[in-house]
């Protein structure tokens, strides 16, 4: 079972029997839960912010937790939730080629030439 498995069952099927052995219960993280319902809507995220994020700490087991989202949480309609990837940062061939340049003590062109060169090689 997965986190998107356990946000299905609270937002979409309210399925309440998700959680069945240990190691379901394990599997769920109410932080990662709460993170990605919040992303779900501003309505989900200030019905998180209003009870669950006060609240969630009287519960004494997963289940329990997860029973509560399942039964306070709305039923809405399937919705791509949209969140916030990283920006993975490329490597700037442009910087490496000045640092390579002024340590070979060669021009930019001729360092991208040998380059492009290895590129064609592999």
């Amino acid at each position: 079972m997965t986190i998107f498995d356990i946000i299905n069952s609270i937002i979409y099927t309210k399925d309440k029997n998700l959680i069945t052995n240990a190691d379901d219960e394990s599997a769920f993280n109410s932080y990662m839960v709460n993170r990605w319902i919040s992303m779900h809507s501003p309505e989900f995220a200030n019905f998180i912010n209003e009870t669950t994020n006060k609240y969630s700490t009287i519960f004494d087991s997963r289940k329990e937790l997860f029973d509560f989202y399942v039964s306070t949480f709305p039923k809405a309609e399937f919705k791509k939730i949209n969140y916030i990837k990283k920006v993975t940062k490329e490597k700037d061939k442009k910087s490496t080629s000045n640092l390579v340049a002024k340590s070979r003590e060669l021009s930019v062109r001729e360092i991208e030439m040998y380059n492009e060169l290895v590129d064609i090689l592999d």
